[in-house]
């Protein structure tokens, strides 16, 4: 398994690419507008983008997401609560995507936003157990993502903390986490 980050400077949004060695496929995490850098990236591996994938609707930045998986061909994954109106491939917490040893498992985790999600990566080549999780906008370095960003109708404090949040207890102590912001506002 190999994995890479890539950071917009001006904002603090971390990216993130997941790739197998084995089946020399990738997926791209909450990819930037501008999808160059992925797509040199996966060459230098040599490897194709099958799965793009948008943990929740971005207010800090323009995704890039539809934008790189039609220059791709790659499937774009959305959280199944994620309101927009074109095609994508719709996952919900439990599902997995597979590329070759390496596993995507979906996590709901709703209080930034209703739909967000994050992802467990797991390298079956070394074990079992995920080895790190994406976090996006949900799990920060030292806090959680705002909650006040949806409007009325969505206590998104509550749900952080009675939902999302005690899904962590779960997970192994040695998870690497990769938030999706390393510095400034979320």
């Amino acid at each position: 398994m190999w994995l890479e980050q890539k950071i917009r400077k001006e904002t603090g949004c971390a990216t993130y690419l997941v790739g197998s060695f084995e089946t020399k496929e990738c997926a791209v995490f909450d990819p930037l507008w501008d999808i160059e850098p992925y797509l040199e990236l996966a060459k230098s591996y040599s490897s194709k983008i099958r799965y793009v994938i948008d943990s929740h609707s971005h207010a800090d930045h323009v995704s890039g997401a539809r934008r790189l998986a039609h220059v791709t061909s790659g499937e774009l994954v959305l959280p199944e609560l994620a309101d927009t109106n074109y095609p994508s491939t719709r996952v919900k917490g439990k599902d997995k995507l597979s590329l070759g040893e390496v596993e995507l498992e979906v996590l709901h985790t709703p209080g930034h936003r209703p739909e967000q999600i994050c992802l467990l990566i797991s390298d079956k080549s070394r074990g079992s157990s995920p080895c790190c999780m994406f976090t996006a906008d949900f799990l920060l370095v030292g806090d959680v993502g705002r909650p006040d960003l949806v409007g009325k109708g969505h206590d998104g404090a509550s749900t952080i903390f009675k939902k999302s949040l005690p899904q962590l207890e779960k997970l192994p102590d040695f998870l690497e986490i990769y938030p999706g912001h390393v510095m400034g506002s979320t």
